[in-house]
């Protein structure tokens, strides 16, 4: 059985869909929700660890990923230390793509808490995800017909959670990918100008890019209810991308996969409902 964090979310639900009903999986979540599939379910929150036994018992690997308002790793410790006592060694964690070297990510300290002799550790380092623009940028989409992100004219390569989706369930159940970290991206780096290009010809309405300084937008985020450290952890992000770091493309997705990742005009193709105006959507 595999036990799977954050499995209500975007990329927790993709590799739940990826792992398909033959795979047995006990999903995580921290607030009550609607829960369907084959998937057995379990209230879990790093913070208590009270919770863990009836989250691990059975589990022979671990799906990892840092919920956005933990920002310290200390915070994991405890529950390495249950895997360790239950000999659970096999570890996939969702970090971001540059934590290995950037020690402000709060991703890179977790990273080091599980390379430990005692793990089986993998380490997904995905670039950008594609659906941000449905989920974050949505509402500035639809309503305000723009994207406003402090990354210059630098590049992203941009990944569909679908296709972390199915690396993840890949490295879960495969062997081979002990010890390793994989750099996932999509097949092309494209800048916020030309991700807008793209959607204004799919969207048939004009979409632009602001590009606010980086103070402006944690004000930003912060009056949209952002907290504090998720709207940090965001502006360290597209300054990242601002200074060329999230532009590299790599082949790990294909050589994981045996085909190519998804591309961003096919993504946005397929979510087009997404950033549809009010009384253009579908009834």
């Amino acid at each position: 059985m595999i036990f799977i964090t954050g499995a209500t979310g975007r990329v927790g639900s993709a590799i739940i869909q990826a792992l398909g009903p033959k795979v047995e999986v006990r999903g995580a979540y921290r607030e009550p929700a609607i829960l369907v599939g084959p998937t057995h379910w379990t209230a879990f929150a790093f913070e208590k660890p009270e919770g863990f036994e009836a989250a691990l018992d059975g589990i022979s690997a671990v799906f990892l990923m840092r919920p956005p308002q933990i920002t310290k790793a200390a915070v994991f410790e405890p529950f390495l230390e249950e895997l360790q006592a239950r000999r659970i060694r096999r570890i996939v964690l969702l970090s971001v793509a540059g934590a290995d070297r950037n020690p402000l990510l709060p991703h890179h300290g977790i990273e080091q808490l599980i390379q430990k002799p005692e793990f089986d550790w993998t380490i997904l380092r995905p670039g950008d995800f594609m659906q941000n623009l449905e989920t974050v940028h949505a509402d500035a989409i639809r309503e305000r017909h723009e994207i406003a992100v402090p990354a210059g004219s630098g590049r992203s390569a941009f990944i569909d959670v679908a296709d972390i989706g199915a690396v993840g369930a890949r490295v879960l159940t495969e062997m081979g990918h002990a010890g390793k970290a994989y750099h996932l991206t999509g097949p092309q780096a494209l800048s916020f100008t030309e991700v807008t290009a793209i959607l204004t010809e799919i969207l048939g309405r004009p979409i632009s890019y602001r590009r606010p300084s980086l103070w402006r937008f944690i004000c930003d985020q912060r009056r949209a209810g952002a907290p504090l450290s998720l709207a940090l952890v965001m502006t360290a992000l597209y300054t990242i991308q601002r200074l060329g770091g999230a532009a590299e493309v790599t082949m790990d997705v294909e050589h994981l996969l045996g085909r190519k990742p998804t591309r961003f005009e096919a993504y946005a193709i397929r979510q087009r409902s997404s950033w549809l105006e009010a009384d253009h959507v579908p009834s």
